[in-house]
């Protein structure tokens, strides 16, 4: 039993090729279909928020590289911070939106100050303060979103638009720690969201239009609710927006984002992922065909680890037998999977990481798995917990 279960997952990679093969195709007609040949979208104002408690030195940074991009449409740049935040007047912004202490939705955490400020647009519009043609830029207080993105964005008639996520190299355990972010939006994003079928959903770059944002709520209501429930709102906003306005395209152009700065970090990102993503998968938030596509994704990740650790070596041990006919193609796929790591890592950070992320493959998959079952073991959190966040 062993044996086969190790050979159907050395074989995998040819499904990851499929996947790649047809990502490549979905973002193609996906960008020839939306592509405005009329020039820029036809917004009136272009909003940039991040929500944040306290970063305001990497905030301003990040609002003063993109404003060095001179984009061809004016952006006001908003900043969503908890009442509690000491630095209000260190936000160099064109809007500070403070969330009330008494502010009550439901939702918590980072999902709570984005609900309030999408209400505080609402209420804007309702008053004409704000015109009800507009985009909203949400990023992340480590993120930034490259100019190539950006552009994209403005020309492409979508109703959500997603970048791919490119660390930035940042130490080696931590640039090859999320080489895997590279590997799973090429692999998985390109060609689901593209189809309008989500896996996968981030905050770290994403447009959507008034349409959405006057419509899709972060809101999350019912029985039972625990604190792991509010950890992957973004995720749960794509699948929802994906659900009202499917069309959505995931862009190839990169967004770049800081990796965690150390293991106590990786460990704490990927334990709110992971019981983020449980919580959604117990709850009838999503409809079961959603479910089941992030099941089926997240479960990927520990079969992969079973192809790329466990076949070789046993192989190798005596301790595993493959038919004799069969070696040469479980090889020939062994390869095909390092390849595939490597196209996806050098399509958002070139050749040379290309070659380091092959060269560190397994380093890559024995860390992101570790951290996940750590993460999974010490048990479900009982607050949104915050990483160390810089541009540096």
């Amino acid at each position: 039993m062993l044996t086969w279960v190790v050979v159907i997952a050395w074989i995998s990679p040819i499904v990851y090729l499929l996947f790649v093969l047809s990502g490549e195709v979905a973002v193609y007609l996906r960008k020839k279909k939306f592509f405005s040949k009329s020039g820029l979208r036809d917004e009136e104002l272009i909003i940039y928020q991040i929500p944040t408690i306290g970063n305001y030195e990497t905030v301003n940074k990040i609002f003063d590289l993109t404003k060095k991009y001179n984009l061809p449409k004016k952006i006001e740049y908003w900043v969503i911070v908890e009442n509690y935040d000491q630095h209000k007047e260190d936000y160099d912004c064109d809007r500070l939106i403070v969330v009330p202490e008494d502010f009550c939705c439901g939702t918590l955490y980072k999902a709570r100050a984005l609900e309030y400020a999408r209400k505080t647009r609402l209420g804007m519009v309702e008053r004409g303060e704000l015109p009800d043609n507009y985009m909203v830029i949400q990023g992340d207080d480590d993120s930034l979103p490259s100019k190539p993105f950006l552009m994209e964005a403005l020309r492409i008639n979508a109703d959500v638009i997603l970048g791919n996520i490119s660390p930035r190299p940042i130490g080696f355990w931590n640039t090859v720690l999320d080489y895997e972010r590279c590997i799973g939006c090429v692999f998985f994003c390109n060609v689901f969201t593209n189809t309008s079928k989500p896996v996968w959903g981030h905050g770290e770059g994403v447009v959507f239009s008034s349409k959405v944002d006057r419509t899709i709520t972060y809101d999350i209501i019912g029985d039972h609710v625990t604190a792991s429930q509010f950890l992957a709102e973004d995720m749960l906003y794509l699948h929802r927006a994906a659900a009202e306005y499917p069309r959505i395209y995931n862009s190839k152009k990169p967004v770049y984002i800081t990796p965690p700065q150390g293991i106590e970090d990786a460990i704490k990102q990927r334990r709110r992922w992971t019981w983020g993503h449980i919580a959604i998968l117990k709850q009838n938030y999503l409809p079961l065909s959603n479910r089941i596509r992030i099941l089926a994704a997240d479960f990927l990740g520990i079969w992969i680890f079973l192809a790329a650790m466990l076949g070789v070596p046993l192989f190798h041990l005596g301790l595993l037998t493959v038919p004799g006919y069969l070696y040469p193609v479980l090889v020939m796929n062994l390869f095909l999977w390092l390849g595939l790591r490597g196209y996806s890592v050098w399509q958002l950070m070139g050749w040379k990481h290309a070659i380091f992320a092959v060269l560190t493959s397994y380093i890559t998959v024995t860390l992101n798995f570790l951290v996940h079952i750590i993460g999974l073991l010490q048990g479900e959190p009982n607050k949104f917990e915050v990483i160390r966040k810089t541009l540096e």
